[in-house]
């Protein structure tokens, strides 16, 4: 009985063992060089511990100034892929990043996609053409000002169609600025 004890403890030790390392590993990986004073949460949606596709990380740094870039990472599960925001043809379901139009915040410069998609040839009847998939760990950084020094929420989107599972995934987020932080969440209402 004893050894039967012994032996389930010691298993599950090795599993929070493994699942602590895990958990290391993915915070290591995701680490950026930031200020203290600067740093703010990473806002995470789905994980691999689910049947999600993908996770999606939003994060929000300060650049200078009143400058902060938006960055959202994707995390493609095996097998899974949507298409980039560079696709030159007319696709539905392309991955956009939408803000709600909004004194007190604008988009200075086009989304930034690391690693850059490679176009390809789709032989599939629904695209027969060129197109940008996106089947990797991708990040998008989108350069954003703050226009004012009130505080505020402005609402966003993330929207792509997650392939092969053929869904439209909406994501809503919030951008908000209280008391000199700048945050961004998934709104989850």
């Amino acid at each position: 009985m004893n050894r039967l004890l012994m032996s389930m403890l010691l298993i599950a030790s090795m599993g929070c063992q493994s699942n602590k390392k895990q958990s290391l590993a993915l915070l290591a990986s995701s680490t950026t060089v930031v200020p203290e004073h600067l740093k703010t949460p990473v806002v995470t949606y789905g994980t691999s511990e689910t049947e999600e596709p993908y996770e999606l990380h939003l994060k929000m740094n300060k650049l200078e100034n009143d400058r902060y870039d938006l960055v959202v990472r994707v995390n493609l599960n095996q097998g899974c892929s949507f298409v980039s925001p560079n696709s030159k043809g007319n696709f539905s379901g392309i991955f956009t990043l939408t803000i709600k139009d909004s004194d007190k915040l604008e988009k200075m410069a086009s989304l930034i996609e690391t690693p850059r998609s490679v176009e390809e040839y789709d032989p599939h009847p629904f695209v027969d053409g060129y197109v940008n998939w996106v089947r990797q760990t991708t990040t998008y950084n989108q350069q954003l000002k703050r226009t004012g020094e009130d505080n505020f929420k402005v609402s966003g989107m993330i929207q792509f169609t997650i392939e092969p599972r053929c869904t439209l995934e909406q994501i809503p987020f919030i951008i908000s600025y209280d008391n000199g932080k700048m945050k961004v969440e998934i709104d989850s209402c």
